[in-house]
Parts: structure tokens; sequence; C-alpha cells
């Protein structure tokens, strides 16, 4: 399996865009499974001659020649799951900042959620483009081509609350941070506060603060691994003590934070972390 990541060369993608990634694999290559973890990133897969069977939170990508191109929309928000790969695979990932897939849409974000897995096809001309992406051979081409898209639906979305919410929240204390205190700054109701994160991005403000907090304990681990301990981390991530993480991280994963930390894969410098089955 060859993976790469493509960073958005566009000013305008780069406040709301991530990064691309690339994903190819052989006929001849064995079948695997990878389990992925809640993330506020939203995420748009594009895959080639592919069958995809999903199932919750579990998907499976098999090679079928002459297929049409397959587009989902993930939203892994509440437990892990799973995805696995038979056969060859050509598919390109779009990962979505918090809010970031709005500023490209027509329409709410919650209008295109089903499931945590859905078909998605946004536009009248969507299904035709991609197609014309995996014409392109060379995979920064095709980054280009997709980059070139998505900058001409390019929409302005401003929202009168939830830009400062998310920032608010990534730069202070989350342990910190109470939903009662963030409808009081924004003089709105919780309801209010609820219904809007659903509607644009996809979780409610509670658990989008826990995996916030988890997915800084997993920064904090893949840039300190050999220096910190599992206390330094928690402390870092502002967890109250070692066992809020460790609740937190069995609730979101399964596993407690040493098992989770000793089977995580760290791939294209620690920007994919995935457990191999």
């Amino acid at each position: 399996m060859k993976i790469k990541i493509y960073k958005p060369k566009s000013d305008i993608l780069q406040n709301h865009i991530e990064c691309f990634y690339s994903l190819q694999r052989n006929n001849n290559d064995e079948d695997i499974t990878y389990f992925g973890f809640p993330s506020n990133t939203v995420y748009v897969t594009l895959c080639q001659n592919a069958k995809i069977s999903i199932d919750e939170n579990d998907v499976t990508i098999e090679n079928h020649p002459n297929e049409e191109i397959k587009s989902i929309l993930i939203i892994d928000n509440q437990k892990q799951g799973s995805t696995t790969y038979k056969g060859s695979t050509n598919e390109i990932t779009i990962y979505f900042k918090p809010l970031g897939i709005n500023f490209f849409l027509e329409e709410s974000l919650s209008n295109f959620i089903i499931n945590t897995i859905s078909e998605f096809n946004p536009f009248e001309d969507y299904t035709s483009t991609i197609n014309e992406v995996f014409k392109i051979k060379e995979d920064a081409a095709k980054i280009e081509f997709l980059e070139n898209y998505l900058v001409s639906k390019y929409n302005d979305f401003k929202h009168s609350f939830l830009h400062e919410a998310i920032e608010k929240i990534a730069n202070e204390n989350t342990s910190k941070i109470s939903i009662a205190a963030l409808s009081e700054r924004f003089e709105i109701s919780r309801t209010t506060l609820h219904k809007q994160f659903l509607l644009h991005i996809g979780t409610n403000p509670s658990q989008f603060i826990k995996i916030e907090r988890f997915r800084s304990a997993i920064k904090m681990f893949t840039k300190n691994a050999s220096k910190e301990q599992l206390i330094d981390i928690a402390y870092l991530a502002d967890y109250f003590d070692q066992s809020h993480m460790a609740k937190d991280f069995k609730s979101l994963t399964g596993y407690s934070p040493k098992v989770f930390f000793s089977k995580l894969s760290l791939i294209e410098n620690n920007q994919i972390n995935w457990i191999f089955s």
C-alpha cells in the first residue's frame, strides 16, 4: 500500500483543508484492515473501480473493474471504525478542517449526512468532474485538478458564533470549557449551540471538545513519544488527570492509552494515525 500526503497549494484551501492523500494498492497486495478513530475532521473519499460496502462505522472497499467512481462522506466522531481493502485500490481522500467543508457546499453539512459513512454527490457537475479526476495519471496533477474545482465552488461561509467557538476550543484549556460557558459567551441557549454544531459540524459540542482532547493527546504522543510519560501527555492535552484520559480513550477507541499508543501506526510524518489488525 502506497500513501502520499499533499498539502493544499491554494491560499483559500489552506484555511479549510488540512490535506489530501492518495492511496494506491496493487492486485497482488494482501487484503488489509485498519481501524480509524474519532476525529473532528470531515473526510471525502473518492474511489475508482471499487465496490463499497458500508456497515455502520465499517467500510469494505473491493476492486471491481468498470464500476463508477464512488464518493463517500465520512463523519467519524463517535467511535472507532474499520476500513478493509480487497484487491487493487486507487483512492483520493480530502481532509476538511472543522467547519471547512461548509465553505464548499450550497446547503448545510447535515443535509448530506445519512450515516457515519454516506454517499456524497453535492453538485450537479460533481459526478462528471470526479470522473475527469481519475483520467489523470499523475497523483499531483489529480490533486491540482481537484484544488481548482474546489476553488470554483468556494463560498464565503459565515456563522454568527461557530468560527469563534471552534477557535476558543482549539486555543484554550478544554478541561475548563463548559457548554454553559460557551452558551453564555455567545448569548444563546444550550439547545441552539447543540443544534448549530450538528447542523454545520456533524457532532454536538460536548463530543467535539472530547475529541479535541483525544486528538491533542495523540499529537503530544507522536511529538514526544520517547520523552513524555502518559501522565505528562494527560496534562499537556488538558485532561483533568490520567484517569480522565483513560476513561475517554476507552470510550473512543476501546483501548487504554498505553495499549492504544503501543499499537498506533504513524504514517506520512505522523499525519495519519491508524491501527492495523
